[in-house]
């Protein structure tokens, strides 16, 4: 073979690793965001039917509600549901991942791709319940308030709460996905040390954007508002997901297989 036949043979092999490469990226991207995009969507199908039906019955038989419903969950309590998630997809989906031709670093991109991109629609969800909300508390002729979370006003407050509740949901889904690759290469004791350390992203990603316990615990008066706080919601949010897939990244690289029985 020629030297041209061999840099050639070794431009297409490289060609061919780097399709491969992308394929396995988005499938492990795919079957987080599936995953994410099904069970948050039945998640808020029924909230917002349960809190439809707390503000008109609570209108009809009592003195209404005087801030929104979502503020009772602290901003919102779908992260617990995705930080579930998170704990289970992407342990399950490793040996299928590795046994299609992908490796641990594949899976990590897409994991974290798929956090994202589900993460955007569970965040359109939201701004849709808001509106809804706010709509419906106005139709009762009961004050929609809200605490927790950037302002909604307007198309600007929509987009910014698509955003950060797409990087809050990001961050806790592999927050969860942390957790559960530090327990299976780190054993119990260890695992549980680590936990603590995964946790540090989702309780930051509370702060940066108002919600969660973390922002409870710490007391909303004491964070950052106006203009100082709204920049600090996506910026915030990046940084918590950037850590959050370092942290994921870390014990992933060494995780053993469990052999097959």
């Amino acid at each position: 073979m020629t030297a041209t036949g061999t840099v050639a043979a070794g431009a297409d092999r490289d060609l061919l690793l780097r399709d491969a490469e992308r394929r396995t990226v988005r499938a492990a991207a795919g079957a987080s965001a599936r995953v994410i995009r099904t069970i948050g969507g039945w998640y808020w199908l029924i909230f917002a039917v349960v809190a439809a039906t707390i503000a008109v019955l609570t209108t009809r038989y009592g003195s209404g509600l005087d801030e929104a419903v979502l503020d009772s969950q602290m901003g919102g309590s779908s992260r617990w549901v995705v930080l579930v998630l998170g704990m289970i997809v992407p342990a399950a989906y490793l040996r299928l991942h590795l046994a299609a031709g992908g490796t641990r670093a594949t899976l990590v991109a897409g994991t974290i791709r798929g956090a994202l991109a589900g993460g955007l629609l569970i965040g359109a969800m939201t701004a849709v319940y808001l509106t809804g909300e706010r709509a419906l508390f106005a139709a009762l002729g009961l004050t929609w308030t809200r605490e927790f979370g950037p302002p909604a006003d307007g198309w600007a407050g929509i987009a910014l709460t698509i955003l950060t509740e797409a990087l809050v949901v990001a961050t806790y889904y592999l927050v969860g996905a942390t957790i559960a690759a530090g327990y299976r290469r780190l054993g119990v004791v260890p695992g549980t040390l680590y936990v603590v350390v995964a946790l540090v992203p989702a309780a930051l990603v509370d702060l940066v954007t108002h919600t969660g316990v973390t922002a409870v615990v710490v007391g909303l008066h004491n964070l950052p508002d106006g203009v100082g706080g709204v920049l600090l919601a996506p910026a915030g949010g990046l940084v918590t997901v950037a850590l959050a897939a370092w942290l994921f990244r870390l014990p992933l690289r060494t995780v053993a297989l469990r052999p097959s029985a």
